[in-house]
This record gives C-alpha cells, sequence and structure tokens, in this order.
C-alpha cells in the first residue's frame, strides 16, 4: 500500500515537473492565406457572428423592414452601390434602397433575389471581418434583355455594424 501511494505520489510529481518545464506561452498559429497590399496583417477566416448579422440583414432587407435594416448600419457607415451611388449612414442608405426598389419595380420585374453564398473574412490585425455575399435577381418582366443581375457585395461589420459596404453586379442577358 505504501509503495503504491508513493509510486501515486511519484507519478504526479513527475506530471507536473513535465508540464512546468513545458512552454507555457505556446502560440497558436493563425490559419491564413492571401495579402493587403501595403499592410503586414494576413487574410484568414471571420466570425460566425459576422454571418449571423449579415443574415440577420439580409432578412430585413428582403422584407423591405428598412426600420430594422437602418440599424445594422453604422452612423458614419459609407455605402457604395453598384450603379456609382454612394452614400452615407443608415437614412441615405435606405432612401437610395427605396429608389432601386421603384426603379426595379417600373421596369417591370419584381425587387427579390436569391442569397447564393457568404462568407466572413477577417485580417490578422484590425478590427471586424469582412462577409463577402453574392446573391442572383431573375427578371421577371418577359420583354426584358436580361435573364438576370448577379450582384456581389462586401460588408465590413465591426461590432455587429456595418462600417463599409460595396456592391458590384454583372448582367446575365438572356
Amino acid at each position: 500500500m505504501k509503495i503504491q501511494t508513493m509510486k501515486n505520489y511519484l507519478l504526479l510529481f513527475t506530471s507536473l515537473l513535465a508540464l512546468s518545464c513545458s512552454n507555457t506561452q505556446q502560440f497558436r498559429e493563425i490559419a491564413s492565406n492571401g495579402f493587403v497590399s501595403g499592410i503586414e496583417a494576413k487574410v484568414m477566416m471571420g466570425s460566425e457572428s459576422a454571418i449571423k448579422v449579415f443574415k440577420e440583414m439580409d432578412k430585413a432587407w428582403a422584407a423591405r423592414d428598412y426600420n430594422l435594416l437602418k440599424t445594422f448600419v453604422a452612423e458614419n457607415a459609407t455605402m457604395k452601390f453598384a450603379d456609382g451611388e454612394v452614400t452615407t449612414g443608415p437614412d441615405q442608405f435606405v432612401e437610395q434602397i427605396k429608389n432601386e426598389v421603384i426603379e426595379v419595380q417600373e421596369k417591370g420585374n419584381e425587387f427579390k433575389w436569391t442569397t447564393d453564398y457568404a462568407f466572413a473574412l477577417a485580417l490578422t490585425e484590425g478590427e471586424g471581418d469582412w462577409v463577402n455575399a453574392q446573391f442572383t435577381s431573375t427578371h421577371t418582366n418577359p420583354d426584358s434583355e436580361l435573364s438576370a443581375e448577379v450582384f456581389y457585395e462586401s460588408y465590413h461589420i465591426i461590432n455587429g455594424k456595418v462600417h463599409e459596404w460595396n456592391q458590384f453586379k454583372r448582367e446575365a442577358l438572356k
């Protein structure tokens, strides 16, 4: 019994000694690839929380819940539309969307889309995540030259708010 107890103490002591001698400041290698010109930061996968914000914003936008949509946009956010229009803050952003709804409907199309994908990227230095997403808006007007418009968007989300948004568009002919 004494020998077994002594072996247990010796095993515990040896384990503690081994742990205390190991490098306690282990640095986790951040999986990254890509680059951004002019800075040392690297690109890595972003957070699920940014995707959650994106999904909630997309849902509000699709429902045209403009009051809710405004809550996702920072007061000084720069929002760049595919047509070259640039707005600042939630109020201007929503006003531009309202104008686009009217324009789409006047062309005989429905203002709706399918969200094709979204993923978040982040930098190893700096704030927030960049959500990149693609949407397809199928034209419903039979007289339209286009079958669809494909939108590519990036959302810089910091603490649950979009601080910068960029939109690009590709037109798909019939």
